[in-house]
């Protein structure tokens, strides 16, 4: 049943479709994660316990990766001019659906962080892990991770805020996202040596967040981009 003023699923529509916002995001990131886990235990075919650490990282690395990726690619869409035009799902599901995913990347982070210290193969270690270019393995490539997590931190933090934010502070604060998501990319491709079965995987991913951004800025024309940025400044003085 659809509202018809609006046009949107009604309230037990929306308890109805949980599954949507909730369980979709939590089994899209499950699945990330067990492709993670089986492109990690392909390029190291040795699955002793040395190398354990190292693949469970990876795999939920890639699996944080891909949650990232569809966080960004929901937000994006959320405030897309198409989106107006193909009202598919209700706004409070989108925005559920964004929380969730959040979460789960932040715990699959939080895991991939761990994994990596406590991997003795890898050289990444506690200071390698939060101070940039410290790691032993492949400094620069960690770097860019790190940096990915600190800037995802600010985006996360300015999302608890953004009732305190003012307008003129929040956006600009929350699109930070798309600079963690190239961090975190380049972050992905540089430090894994299971390239070469993921390029694919990133090319594709890639592509679809620049896309949408990009679909996103032109679909809003001169005009529109004007009139929003006078209101987040009306909103920074309110």
């Amino acid at each position: 049943m659809t509202n018809e003023a609006s046009g949107w699923p009604t309230v037990a529509w929306l308890r109805h479709s949980a599954w949507v916002s909730i369980g979709l995001p939590v089994l899209l990131a499950g699945a990330g994660v067990v492709v993670g886990e089986i492109a990690a235990a392909s390029a190291a075919p040795s699955l002793g316990n040395r190398m354990l650490p190292w693949i469970v990282g990876r795999g939920l690395g890639i699996g944080a990766y891909l949650d990232l990726t569809l966080l960004v690619l929901l937000g994006i869409w959320f405030r897309h001019p198409w989106r107006l035009r193909r009202p598919v799902l209700h706004p409070a599901v989108l925005i559920r659906g964004h929380s969730v995913l959040a979460v789960a990347c932040g715990v699959l982070v939080l895991g991939h962080v761990g994994a990596m210290v406590v991997d003795s193969y890898s050289l990444v270690g506690w200071v390698g892990a939060f101070v940039p270019g410290a790691s032993g393995y492949r400094a620069f490539a960690v770097a860019l991770g790190t940096l990915s997590l600190y800037v995802g931190a600010v985006v996360g933090l300015s999302a608890r805020l953004a009732g305190v934010l003012a307008g003129r502070w929040w956006l600009p604060l929350h699109r930070l996202a798309l600079v963690a998501f190239a961090l975190g990319w380049a972050h992905s491709v540089l430090t894994g040596s299971d390239l070469a079965a993921l390029r694919p995987m990133f090319a594709i991913t890639g592509t679809m967040v620049v896309l949408l951004a990009v679909s996103s800025i032109l679909a809003a024309g001169p005009k529109v981009r004007g009139r929003s940025q006078m209101a987040s400044h009306s909103g920074g003085r309110s």
